[in-house]
């Protein structure tokens, strides 16, 4: 799992497709623009929440470290905002975001079918075109 809470840590990222790291400047550069208008590049997304990439080696598990899932479920207990698709180096990807509060979450990316049949079945629930 990667976790972003700052532009330049995208721009540091060596261990993601180019694609995708244009893809995660571009909803970095969205979020922050606007809460900050144009100094959104020194922007810290601690206030509203980090951006998650989900990566090959990780399992459902991941998402109870995140505290979105209890240990042994195949469905998130809380339930996101929305999920979008999403596609990058022509894998079809899920956007999901999950709000905890009044303005604080995560934004998550992980591709279609990573977690499973019942998981993917569950997200159509949310999922915005």
């Amino acid at each position: 799992m990667i976790i972003i809470k700052t532009f330049e840590e995208i721009e540091n990222l060596d261990n993601i497709s180019e694609a995708l790291k244009e893809e995660l400047k571009n909803y970095f550069r969205e979020i922050a623009k606007v809460i900050v208008g144009e100094a959104w590049q020194s922007y810290k997304l601690d206030e509203v929440g980090s951006i998650v990439v989900i990566e090959k080696a990780d399992t459902i598990e991941i998402l109870d470290k995140l505290g979105l899932i209890n240990c042994g479920k195949t469905i998130p207990e809380i339930l996101p905002e929305f999920a979008e698709k999403v596609i990058v180096d022509e894998i079809e990807m899920l956007r999901i975001v999950w709000v905890f509060g009044d303005s604080n979450g995560i934004s998550m990316y992980c591709p279609v079918g990573k977690f499973g049949e019942k998981f993917d079945a569950w997200i159509l629930d949310f999922l915005i075109e």
